[in-house]
């Protein structure tokens, strides 16, 4: 790395080549790109915040969690990944020449890139929040950027010099952009305002009061005449006036994007919803809605119009022809957030859930096998069967749980049951895959044996075990399948005999919720963790401390213990995974790449790799041959 001069303190230049643009070589390359220290995969591309077109139209920047990805359009192929590391990319934009692109960071930095060669050519850093919105100037050389500092600032950018700071908004700045003649600069906010700058002064020159709440998003009419805003409706003003013009309604939820189609004619609008809804601009007529799985979080038109491109926390970006609204392409891959993975018991496959996707990986090559989906079914719960040929999920988008079963080398629905009362929150296969043990938000423990025939797979009910007053987060065996522990927003652990139900004790001592719990692979030892940033580490026989507490850094959102029981890991809320001595209770190795709340942690059955899922939507897959066996 080669650094050049400080254009004052608030901007830095960093030449720094990325092999962007070169199509990868063969399927699941992109795993690999970008990657932390010590990780040797990353599966998930990350939750969807921005995205726009390339000059040329024939590429398409995806601004996430993981970075900003770089993908063909014509193929839907990954060309590359601008990692953002220890944050995410909230917003991206092109200059009017196409030289440059910006990107926006959670962290307040902005970075600037070369359009063709992927070269990040410098960092702007002088905001004190996020930025949210990032928009060049189409007359001058001036990047303007949103910030959730309530400020908004102007930006020189041959030199990185920090031209002006505007102020006046009352809350976090969600979006800016220059009026087509580049005299004007709006901006929106959650202060409920629309405001007009003068783009070569700075002075404020209107302010519009938006109905509703946040103004999240805004777009100029391609003459510049008119302006489009958008909180739970779409409002339409005349710039010179101020005029309200129209009220476009019909979406059910808060709508996160805005654009005209680059002929004036329409304009559309991105919601929570999980709809895009396209009107016209003339009589506010409502033309079309086109559907997501989830939230639509952004929208682009292609350069030329044809297309109009959508991004969504269901994981895609999908390209719908503007002549008739057809889908013609969606990228997949990316995820909103993950809650659990699962290790296949041959090593060969992992699982990770998240949101309305039960995503297969390939661990040798990268590849994603297979997407499961269900209807209105959350993946927050996943386990595989001991023989790895089923696998299980909990959790629905509704009120009654349906605990179901998926084939794993088909992907076809195997059959669900269910008592029709709580939530399911934890699951847990017994060693013989006979039985399965499921915890519930009422805070009870339901049994149910699992066969196979030539039916689908089925789930009588066993027994029902009652005793814990609050939410059961975690639910495991024993190795040898005697006994069940269960870990409870209740503050306790409590132990079980798995065959008849019995009460065998409850482990107190924790102060706050009881996020995981995991048995040594020998069956002696329990370790517990939650919000209370302490580790336990019990004798199952006596039910007493074997180790000193162990203070953690953060919530203990997730355990797991090595398959030779030397070791183990810890997931952290403030987005980090700990390594820890099974014996001493010391600490080993931090592995830092996530930057959002670690969801689940798992060793791999041979024990060379950790695999970790986070909010940020990806798995990062950690490499223990050198932090460990090489100590």
């Amino acid at each position: 790395m080669r650094k050049m001069n400080l254009f004052r303190s608030v901007f830095l230049v960093i030449s720094v080549m990325y092999p962007i643009f070169m199509q990868n070589a063969f399927s699941g390359e992109y795993t690999r790109w970008g990657l932390p220290t010590d990780a040797i995969a990353r599966f998930g591309k990350g939750k969807i915040y921005n995205i726009k077109y390339f000059p040329d139209g024939n590429k398409i920047a995806v601004a996430t969690s993981a970075g900003t990805w770089i993908y063909d359009v014509r193929t839907g192929e990954e060309i590359d990944l601008l990692p953002a590391h220890a944050t995410y990319v909230r917003s991206v934009d092109f200059s009017p020449d196409g030289k440059l692109f910006a990107t926006g960071n959670n962290d307040g930095r902005i970075e600037l890139w070369d359009t063709h060669t992927g070269q990040n050519k410098a960092t702007l850093v002088g905001h004190g929040g996020g930025v949210s919105s990032v928009a060049f100037s189409p007359k001058a050389q001036i990047l303007a950027s949103g910030s959730d500092d309530n400020s908004i600032q102007l930006w020189e950018i041959h030199t990185g010099e920090l031209l002006k700071t505007l102020w006046g908004h009352g809350g976090g700045v969600y979006c800016v952009a220059y009026s087509p003649d580049g005299k004007m600069l709006a901006s929106g906010a959650a202060d409920q305002t629309l405001r007009f700058w003068d783009a070569n002064t700075g002075e404020q020159q209107n302010i519009i009061y938006v109905p509703d709440t946040t103004v999240k998003t805004l777009a100029f009419s391609p003459d510049g005449k008119i302006v489009a805003c958008a909180a739970n409706k779409v409002y339409i003003y005349h710039v010179a006036t101020r005029e309200r013009l129209k009220t476009l309604t019909g979406h059910g939820g808060f709508i996160n994007s805005v654009v005209f189609a680059p002929n004036g004619r329409t304009v559309a609008g991105a919601s929570r919803d999980e709809t895009i809804r396209l009107w016209d601009i003339n009589t506010g007529n409502l033309l079309k809605t086109l559907y997501h799985q989830r939230l639509v979080s952004t929208l682009t038109y292609s350069p030329d119009g044809t297309i109009l491109a959508s991004g969504s926390y269901d994981g895609t970006v999908r390209f719908w022809n503007s002549n008739d609204w057809t889908l013609s392409k969606t990228i997949t891959g990316h995820t909103y957030q993950l809650h659990s993975i699962a290790y296949a018991p041959d090593s060969n496959m992992l699982a990770s859930g998240g949101g309305v996707k039960l995503q297969l990986w390939d661990l040798h090559t990268g590849d994603l096998l297979k997407i499961i989906t269900g209807y209105r079914t959350f993946f927050y719960a996943a386990a595989f069967s001991p023989d790895g040929n089923t696998i299980v999920s909990g959790r629905n988008l509704t009120s009654v749980s349906k605990i179901r079963l998926w084939d794993v080398q088909t992907g076809r629905f195997m059959g669900s049951f269910s008592d029709g009362r709580s939530n399911a929150k934890s699951i847990a296969y017994s060693p013989n895959g006979d039985t399965l043990a499921t915890g519930y938000h009422d805070g009870n423990i339901r049994i149910w044996e699992v066969r196979a025939g030539e039916q689908p797979l089925i789930g009588d009910l066993l027994n029902t075990l009652e005793a814990h007053a609050r939410s059961v987060n975690s639910i495991v065996f024993s190795p040898d399948g005697s006994k069940l522990a269960s870990g409870s927003s209740d503050n306790t652990v409590m132990l079980w005999d798995s065959k008849s139900g019995e009460h065998i004790k409850t482990l107190t001592g924790h102060t706050d919720y009881v996020y995981d719990i995991v048995f040594s692979p020998d069956g002696t030892s329990l370790i517990s963790g939650g919000e209370d940033d302490i580790i336990h580490v019990w004798d199952v026989e006596t039910g007493k401390l074997r180790l000193p507490l162990i203070p953690h850094h953060g919530d203990v959102t997730s355990l797991t213990f090595s398959p030779d029981g030397s070791i183990f890991a810890s997931g952290s809320y403030y987005d980090v995974v700990y390594l820890w001595d099974a014996k001493t209770g010391e600490k080993i190795h931090t592995f830092v790449g996530h930057i959002s709340r670690i969801t689940d942690v798992m060793f791999s059955p041979d024990g060379k790799t950790l695999a970790s899922s986070s909010y940020d939507g990806t798995v990062l897959l950690w490499d223990l041959t050198a932090v460990v066996f090489n100590q």
